[in-house]
């Protein structure tokens, strides 16, 4: 969708401040015909079976009492109750379908009157007004999206989109010789568990200190040469995140850096190696103040960006902004504010056709799993909301029972304990966390 074109002026914005009762969205309104597909309706029942799927409560302004008076009678075999002094339409369909354009007009102009409100507000920086337009964008393709799901959608139907995506993914492997995959973590056995990250959402669980960051930055290094990566942390801040990748990669310890002892040849070297995928890799500090909204549109600045149709959406970790996010607070728990983030996370990623990696911490007051080492159970996430469910896979870092490393090096284990598309297993990792890198182990 293009960007909403501004056609308020700032005699006409101030003129609707003075007057609150009018809006741009009352122009799109039509009582009339709300009352004559109703009319319709009660005059011939079966109609309603064939506005079911797009007449929702929302199309109606002024009749929604009445749609579900309507409704409930249908549905329950109860008799129909209709002002007489309606009359039905001549054309119900195009009467219906009208009513539905001017609902989804009505989200236009409700998102344009809120971009013109902030536009001639000085106060306003125009940045922030570049972030409002589009999320604003974004809100209303999601509620169009809205207006259409739900619907019965036949099999029969889906039958040329499903073999035409068939036949570009194999027109791919035979042009490039290789499977395709979603966005590649760089650990082999796990691409070949998941056949990459595709569309959905990932849930990288673990206690504190096992390596959930280093991992999913790795992910992230990984993902770059493919599409943009969007990293939304809360627990570290951009420059430390930037630091840990550009060490990970010249092979450095963090400390050393930190007390001024760190080879800074060797760091300039990677760092100018690194430039072009590192302009592939964006940081988003998160706040109390940011909403999956906000994030959604970074994620697609980026995608515009760099001219692709899907990206990564890193999120370190859950329950720190499910703690502090001010558009989750109400009356819910913590545990019920993170369950709804997954579910909204897992919405981001469907709308942007994409994998968000979201890291979860295990060490939950209520219990310490595995005695402080974590446990690739799924029941183990239950205190943090039925994430497992929300989930298209679920992974955990644990450490390993059956192998051992030498320090400063650990032996870790990479679970894949639930994967909606396929195979699950195990794959063991070397963890350096002075040198904050996961390696696969190498097989005997």
């Amino acid at each position: 969708m293009p960007y909403l074109v501004f056609s308020l002026t700032p005699r006409l914005v101030t003129e609707r401040a003075l007057c609150r009762a009018i809006t741009l969205t009352d122009e799109f309104t039509d009582i009339a015909a709300e009352q004559a597909v109703l009319a319709s309706i009660k005059q011939s029942p079966a109609l309603y079976w064939d506005f079911v799927d797009f007449l929702t409560l929302e199309v109606f302004t002024k009749e929604a009492s009445t749609w579900q008076a309507l409704t409930l009678a249908l549905e329950t075999a109860q008799p129909l109750i209709v002002p007489t002094v309606w009359l039905p339409a001549p054309d119900p369909h195009a009467t219906a379908q009208r009513l539905v354009d001017l609902h989804q007009r009505r989200l236009l102009a409700a998102a344009q009157e809120r971009l013109a409100q902030a536009l001639f507000d000085e106060t306003t920086p125009a940045t922030d007004i570049v972030t409002l337009l589009e999320e604003e964008t974004l809100r209303v393709q999601a509620a169009l999206r809205n207006t259409t799901a739900g619907r019965l959608q036949w099999a029969s139907a889906l039958l040329p989109q499903v073999l035409a995506d068939a036949e570009a993914r194999r027109l791919q492997r035979e042009a490039t010789g290789s499977a395709v995959l979603g966005v590649p973590t760089g650990v082999a056995q796990l691409d070949n568990m998941l056949g990459g990250l595709n569309e959905g959402l990932y849930l990288l669980a673990g206690p504190p200190g096992m390596g959930k960051t280093t991992l999913a930055l790795q992910i992230a290094a990984a993902a770059t040469p493919d599409v943009p990566v969007v990293v939304v942390t809360f627990e570290h801040a951009p420059a430390n995140l930037t630091l840990k990748l550009l060490c990970a990669r010249a092979h450095v310890n963090i400390r050393d850096v930190q007390r001024g002892y760190a080879d800074l040849a060797r760091l300039r070297v990677a760092a100018e190696a690194w430039q072009p995928l590192a302009e592939r890799l964006a940081v988003v500090e998160g706040s109390s103040q940011l909403t999956v909204a906000h994030v959604r549109a970074q994620a697609r600045r980026a995608m515009r960006q760099h001219q692709t149709e899907r990206c990564l959406v890193v999120v370190d970790y859950l329950q720190l902004w499910a703690k502090v996010a001010e558009d989750l607070r109400g009356n819910f728990s913590v545990r019920e504010r993170v369950d709804m983030l997954g579910g909204l996370l897992r919405e981001l990623a469907l709308g942007l056709r994409s994998p968000v990696l979201a890291l979860a911490s295990q060490n939950r007051s209520a219990g310490n799993y595995g005695n402080g080492k974590g446990t690739a159970a799924l029941d183990s996430l239950k205190e943090s909301g039925d994430l497992e469910y929300a989930a298209d896979v679920v992974l955990f870092l644990t450490e390993a029972q059956e192998r051992m490393a030498t320090p400063p090096a650990r032996a870790v284990d990479l679970t894949v304990a639930k994967n909606r598309h396929g195979d699950t297993g195990k794959v063991g990792l070397i963890f350096r966390p002075d040198l904050g890198t996961m390696r696969e182990e190498a097989k005997s």
